[in-house]
């Protein structure tokens, strides 16, 4: 074997290059055919003698009439547009989408609802173009499936997006050459339902507490103080509630399915929160001298309480107190808009909230402050506008006196007498 000015020499045939860089050293594989030189980096010298036999096999073929030889650019190319002319979109998708349901980008497995996700939205790709080579779907085909989407305009997001990932990926691996969907906008969402709905104010919370089974019923408050998600809430232990620094730990959610505990949304999720003085309490009554790694909400069967649970209990006590449109989740935006009328600013709101995407934050700020802005112009005009008030407006406001002054002598009466 020879070696001249650095570049080693197969022993018959082809010729690899050893190259230095600053990650290491790389091996250029190369030979000459038909007056054209052919060159191939690979990160091993192994690699490079591999593909420089199998290049030489077909070579010889070449020489010996057997069959064309064509260069490997050209090679490749062939591939492709055989694979665009082959494989469906939905043989594609099926492939795609079984790694795609079952790890995460950075290779570790998914969560158990996100695997439930994730298979509802791939079912949700469905039409005539899932037939057609992949190579051959076009926007327009993409498009007629959209605009006959029937199951509604979030499950359309997410199909189209996740038909996106899936091109793009094809496109990332040399399966096709050109991503069909391009330019195309994403169909947008309406208004969300629930993010109209109007907070629960005190009185209605306190009725829906009341309503809730008496070792529940501290839920209603974490999740109107702290602004936390259910399984969030359903996931505390007696070892994240620390009285002595006044700090709650939010370390996990639970798992829908499994009942187990779980990592929490996402990492702005994780949190270490004041326990304002309101909130002692109730926290030390609900530990009642419980501590160490146990539920704070236990299942009446053993273990952390499940989502379906408190959401069934928290469904009965709502409509006890007149709000039967509240969802669990409408006591997050709750504690929101308490916050932004108290003052707080969109990053103190975001902070709040725990949320990991601005847009979410701003849409809850702006909402809460547009309320706060309305009572803030009526207080204006009331104040700086001639007005005479009607015989009814000052019945009302009498109403409205008795009705607080009875409050607050019942209020005085439960007081204990010292």
């Amino acid at each position: 074997m020879m070696y001249t000015d650095g570049i080693r020499k197969a022993r018959t045939w082809g010729t690899i290059i050893p190259r230095k860089n600053s990650r290491g050293t790389t091996y250029e594989a190369r030979y000459s055919h038909n007056g054209k030189r052919i060159c191939r980096n690979f990160q091993d010298r192994l690699s490079a003698q591999s593909w420089l036999s199998s290049e030489k096999a077909l070579v010889d073929a070449d020489h010996a009439g057997l069959q064309r030889w064509t260069s490997p650019t050209e090679r490749e190319t062939a591939s492709k547009e055989k694979a665009e002319r082959t494989v469906t979109l939905g043989e594609w998708l099926t492939t795609w989408g079984e790694r795609w349901v079952a790890t995460k980008e950075d290779g570790t497995p998914t969560a158990t609802a996100t695997r439930r996700k994730r298979r509802e939205y791939l079912h949700y790709i469905d039409g005539t173009f899932l037939d057609k080579p992949i190579g051959m779907v076009t926007s327009a085909d993409i498009q007629k499936w959209v605009n006959g989407f029937t199951a509604g305009p979030t499950p359309r997001l997410r199909a189209f997006q996740t038909l996106k990932t899936a091109l793009q990926d094809a496109v990332d691996t040399g399966v096709i050459a050109k991503h069909p969907m391009a330019g195309m906008h994403a169909p947008k969402l309406p208004p969300s339902r629930q993010a109209q709905i109007p907070p629960a104010t005190p009185k209605e919370l306190e009725t829906i507490a009341e309503n809730m089974p008496e070792y529940s019923q501290t839920t209603i408050w974490l999740a109107a103080v702290f602004g936390l998600r259910i399984n969030e809430v359903c996931a505390l232990s007696c070892d994240d509630i620390d009285l002595a620094h006044r700090i709650l730990h939010i370390r996990n959610a639970v798992d829908p399915e499994t009942r187990q505990l779980k990592d929490t949304k996402n990492a702005s999720s994780t949190a270490d929160l004041h326990i304002p003085d309101a909130v002692m309490p109730i926290l030390e009554k609900q530990l009642n001298g419980r501590a160490g790694h146990v539920p704070l909400f236990p299942a009446p069967h053993g273990g952390y309480m499940n989502d379906k649970t408190l959401r069934r209990q928290f469904d009965k006590a709502k409509v006890a107190a007149g709000r039967p449109d509240l969802h669990f989740h409408t006591l997050r935006a709750t504690s929101i808009t308490a916050a932004t009328q108290g003052g707080a600013t969109l990053t103190e709101t975001m902070r709040l909230g725990r949320h990991s995407d601005v847009t979410t934050s701003v849409l809850r700020y702006q909402r809460a402050s547009n309320q706060r802005l309305t009572a803030i112009s009526e207080t204006v005009a009331r104040t700086l506008l001639p007005h005479k008030r009607t015989r009814e407006e000052i019945e009302q406001d009498l109403v409205d006196a008795r009705k607080r002054v009875a409050e607050l002598e019942k209020e005085l009466a439960e007081l204990p007498v010292e």
